[in-house]
């Protein structure tokens, strides 16, 4: 009967699944570890046995035909149960012992999240954890193929409708802050002095909405620096290369040391909010305890 009739070369459907997540033949070669002829035959003989054609081929890539789209619509949903049926079959039932994988910023990971495993680990001592930080894209990508159980990022993650759930985690303060010697040439500059800011790269919604304030409130600055790293900039702070914005629990340690200075800007700092997404099907017990211990 149907499966057992059938003679079914699944890693054929691996490898279609592989160019159609990646649009590329050679990027579904290098995430399988096979050879690109390989693929390009694994296609053709899929194709074959299906009487169709599952791929337009473009000069940058590849697209799914109609048939492609649906055999994909298919293979997503058999090999998420798949891997669903295998989380929860592996953990062990008496006690929390699966792994959590979790996709964080660092800087986020390194003053938030570690002391939240630690604590856990206090209470499930045989929970195992994987740390996975990358671009928002990337993490993103994960997450969908079920290679993340959660993302924790900027607010929000998802614009578009869909079965992930998001939920607010933390709303932190944030704050401008200088080295010794540029807090004092600010206190002595007249408000018409353009402010040297070294900030983050535009395109999250704290950023985008503090540059936008700024230019609101006319406040003059120039930004020759831009770092994606909380602590990049830190150290350049410190060298006396401007005024830097962020999160202000990263720095609370070297203003409370008087080793940098929080800067009064004429404008509230708003407060830069981070959420944690999900795909609740797919959690096995340990990680939706991890989740429900993170909410409370």
């Amino acid at each position: 009967m149907g499966i057992y009739n059938s003679n079914y070369d699944f890693n054929k459907y691996k490898t279609f699944y592989a160019v159609a997540e990646t649009k590329s033949f050679s990027k579904a070669s290098e995430l399988l570890h096979i050879s690109q002829p390989a693929i390009s035959y694994a296609i053709k003989e899929l194709e074959e046995t299906l009487k169709t054609k599952l791929f337009h081929r473009k000069r940058q890539g590849v697209e799914l035909t109609d048939d492609g789209e649906k055999l994909m619509y298919y293979l997503q949903k058999a090999f998420s149960n798949i891997i669903k049926a295998e989380r929860i079959i592996t953990e062990r039932a008496e006690e929390s012992t699966g792994l959590i994988r979790i996709g964080i910023y660092s800087h986020i990971s390194q003053y938030l999240l570690t002391n939240k495993i630690v604590e856990f680990k206090k209470l499930h001592p045989k929970a195992k954890f994987s740390v996975f930080q990358s671009s928002n894209q990337e993490m993103i990508e994960h997450l969908k193929r079920r290679d993340l159980d959660f993302v924790i990022m900027q607010y929000p993650v998802f614009l578009e409708k869909n079965h992930f759930k998001e939920e607010i985690l933390w709303e932190l303060p944030t704050c401008f802050y200088a080295s010794k010697k540029i807090f004092n040439q600010y206190q002595n500059s007249s408000n018409s002095s353009p402010y040297p800011l070294i900030l983050p790269f535009p395109g999250y919604t704290d950023i985008d909405s503090l540059e936008e304030k700024l230019k609101r409130h006319q406040i003059h600055f120039n930004t020759e620096i831009r770092s994606y790293s909380s602590e990049t900039i830190k150290e350049l702070v410190k060298k006396d290369l401007g005024i830097g914005w962020g999160l202000k629990v990263l720095i609370e340690k070297e203003i409370k040391e008087k080793e940098l200075y929080e800067i009064p800007l004429p404008i509230k700092n708003e407060n830069s909010i981070y959420s944690i997404s999900y795909d609740e099907d797919f959690l096995n017990r340990t990680a939706k305890e991890f989740l429900e211990f993170l909410k409370r």
